[in-house]
């Protein structure tokens, strides 16, 4: 029991005190072809296929087709609509303890240690069919309005990858445009299942709630 205690103790001063990384790549076009896009939001919009503008335009949200490499699990992205300036926006999904008060199946989102303005890492419970338990870093980027998160490798919870980010645009002084993007991959492969039954629809869902919860909250 002491060494668990150890081992737990050492990987959170570990990703406590661990360096933030630079942001991954995301170079948004300066210029759009025939487009009139003077803000970041409008020029991310502008490289969205028009049915995909269509039904953001229409629900506020869009599941996109996922992106995947050769041999890599596909990374399934989202865009999203929030009525709120980009910096209130961004302290917002920047507090990922609040995560369980808000995203479905989402039982547990406990801060570990101390957060600082560059990241926070979070235990995290979730609950959909089975049960996973786990401890991801969460990296802010505020020069970037960019969220990026990731998995402690050393936690043993079935998972060998859960990455993904948030990424926001100004659209206008009162709007955000967020692009959203996961990638969950399971030790023995039974995730794939999962996927096939529900993650474009659980990712939707999830959606739903992330902008019901930055309308509703405090200013």
């Amino acid at each position: 029991m002491t060494r668990i205690l150890f081992v737990a103790v050492v990987t959170s001063a570990f990703f406590a005190s661990a360096e933030r990384p630079p942001a991954r790549a995301h170079a948004l076009p300066d210029v759009v072809a025939g487009v009139d896009a003077l803000t970041p939001g409008a020029r991310f919009i502008a490289t969205l296929p028009p049915k995909m503008q269509a039904t953001l335009r229409r629900e506020g949200q869009v599941v996109l087709d996922s992106k995947q490499g050769d041999g890599e699990q596909a990374l399934l992205r989202a865009v999203m609509r929030f009525d709120r300036p980009v910096d209130e926006v961004f302290a917002i999904i920047t507090q990922p303890s609040q995560q369980a008060r808000y995203l479905p199946h989402v039982t547990q989102s406990k801060t570990v240690g101390a957060r600082s303005e560059t990241g926070e890492v979070n235990d995290m419970v979730v609950s959909f069919l089975f049960t996973f338990r786990f401890r991801i870093q969460h990296w802010f980027y505020p020069e970037e309005r960019r969220m990026e998160w990731s998995l402690d490798p050393s936690g043993e919870d079935g998972l060998t990858e859960q990455s993904g980010f948030f990424q926001l645009y100004a659209l206008d002084e009162k709007t955000t445009m967020a692009e959203y993007g996961t990638r969950v991959v399971a030790r023995d492969g039974f995730l794939n299942f999962l996927r096939g039954i529900g993650e474009r629809g659980g990712v939707a869902e999830a959606l739903t709630a992330i902008r019901s919860h930055v309308s509703a909250s405090k200013r």
